[in-house]
């Protein structure tokens, strides 16, 4: 099939309401850098994950998805699922949130980061995959999978309309920690070994940084082959919960081996007592009430244009 040039993917109500006017600077910055831009706009949720699908089996050279988190997570998950190969990605970060972003060492400034696309040379990064009920299928994502207070977090800041970046995240968690979440009693399989234990919070991470500051996985790197697991040992309470947030804000979980579990795996199943845990893909809701989760990891099965992992 004949390879096409670019197809930029962009949410028209992103950088408040900016978007559309976004793409057209975007378009004359591919240009001034001998690119020709296609755009394609998307319209609810979802969309941009069928339009990079599309773009892929249509013949689109590279796909770039220009917003936050959300329109990454979809537009890999369009890559993926058309099996279409020799796909390139880019990201234009100009979103809510940028986490995926900020851990490829992509600009935030606008035309660095369309350079870095038109002149830059993508290279493989680690893809994860979450089966579960309602996803039978699965989800596929790039930044990381949480399960418990994380995105109970992240859910509740999404809620907040008038609220951006760390300040969403941080009006979330004072609400979440007057209203603190119990324990689950799971078991969780890593790489065939089993363990027992009541967790308020997992996290598989492909990236480093959730939620604009919480650094989740301070040894995570995008292209090494594996996840970095991250759970708590037992049961917090609201002051514990304060302490584990502030290792999170400084990345310091991995030395306190007392609340914390840290390793690195390419496959976590995860299995509930009850249909009851909150989870997420990349910031994306995965299920409210799930029992059982499967993550594997796929190495070096996208290609990204992206700068030096941070």
């Amino acid at each position: 099939m004949l390879k096409k040039d670019i197809l930029l993917i962009i949410n028209p109500n992103a950088s408040k309401g900016r978007g559309r006017k976004k793409a057209k600077e975007i378009q004359t910055l591919f240009r001034e850098f001998g690119r020709e831009c296609t755009v394609a706009y998307t319209r609810a949720s979802g969309h941009a994950e069928s339009l990079a699908k599309r773009g892929a089996l249509y013949g689109y050279d590279t796909i770039v998805a220009a917003g936050g988190d959300g329109t990454v997570n979809e537009t890999v998950n369009g890559i993926m699922k058309s099996g279409a190969t020799g796909i390139r990605m880019g990201i234009i970060p100009i979103g809510r949130g940028n986490d995926f972003a900020w851990m490829a060492g992509i600009p935030n400034n606008q035309k660095k980061a369309v350079r870095l696309i038109a002149e830059g040379k993508a290279s493989r990064i680690d893809v994860g995959l979450c089966v579960g009920t309602d996803h039978p299928d699965g989800m596929y994502f790039v930044n990381g999978a949480g399960f418990g207070f994380e995105p109970m977090v992240n859910f509740r800041a999404m809620e907040y309309r008038h609220l951006n970046g760390m300040l969403s995240y941080a009006v979330a968690f004072l609400y979440i920690l007057c209203h603190p979440p119990k324990a689950y009693d799971v078991k969780i399989i890593i790489d065939g070994e089993e363990k027992k234990l009541q967790t308020q919070q997992i996290s598989v991470s492909n990236g480093k940084r959730m939620g604009s500051a919480f650094i989740m996985a301070p040894l995570a790197v995008i292209d090494d082959g594996f996840f970095d697991v991250m759970f708590t040992n037992h049961p917090l309470d609201r002051k514990a919960i304060v302490k584990a947030v502030i290792s999170f804000f400084r990345g310091s979980q991995t030395v306190d081996k007392d609340t914390f579990s840290y390793c690195r795996a390419r496959n976590v199943i995860i299995k509930s007592s009850k249909a009851e845990v909150e989870s997420h893909c990349d910031g994306e809701l995965f299920t409210h009430e799930g029992r059982e989760f499967e993550l594997s990891l796929l190495p070096g099965a996208l290609e990204l244009f992206h700068g030096e992992n941070r």
